[in-house]
């Protein structure tokens, strides 16, 4: 294995292993390192895309895990696989939006953390501390600022094409 796919692989099995030691805290008995996870703060490393920052978080001292963290609820256009123009031009768009929003090092909490079908990524409901001590959900931001838009995991891909011709 290359080194950077053996940290990933440790990344994950510290990070479940994280998950489910600070996780039992107030729970059931029967909840496992699959089940979701109430709340973790930690900072942002660097945005990935319109819907997907990396994240670094303190499990214990000297544990620290970084993992990439997918907005739960919403959809970004892609930078990657685009499928025209206008939609590379709107993920660039939410890129340099949410990394304006959320700079490196921003602190951010995590909540309902659990595994996404992506292998080294986690789904999560996003929130960034604004200075009056409130919590804004990532999705607010990207969504009333028409750079995401509402997605469930059951529903068809996105026509980002399509809907940059009224954007």
């Amino acid at each position: 294995m290359t080194g950077r796919r053996v940290t990933s692989v440790l990344g994950k099995a510290a990070l479940l292993c994280g998950l489910a030691f600070f996780g039992a805290a107030g729970s059931s008995a029967a909840q496992t390192a699959f089940d979701k996870f109430p709340q973790y703060t930690g900072r942002v490393v660097r945005v990935i895309d319109g819907d997907t920052i990396e994240v670094e978080i303190n499990l214990w001292p000297g544990l620290v895990a970084r993992y990439s963290v997918r907005e739960r609820g919403i959809d970004a256009p892609e930078l990657r696989r685009v499928a025209c123009e206008e939609e590379r031009i709107w993920a660039e768009d939410a890129r340099r939006q949410l990394t304006r929003l959320y700079p490196e090092g921003t602190i951010v909490r995590l909540d309902d953390v659990e595994e996404d079908s992506f292998s080294g990524r986690v789904v999560a409901d996003i929130r960034r501390l604004l200075p009056s001590n409130q919590w804004i959900p990532l999705e607010r931001d990207m969504v009333s600022r028409g750079l995401a838009v509402e997605w469930t995991p059951k529903q068809p891909d996105v026509p980002w094409c399509l809907l940059a011709k009224t954007r």
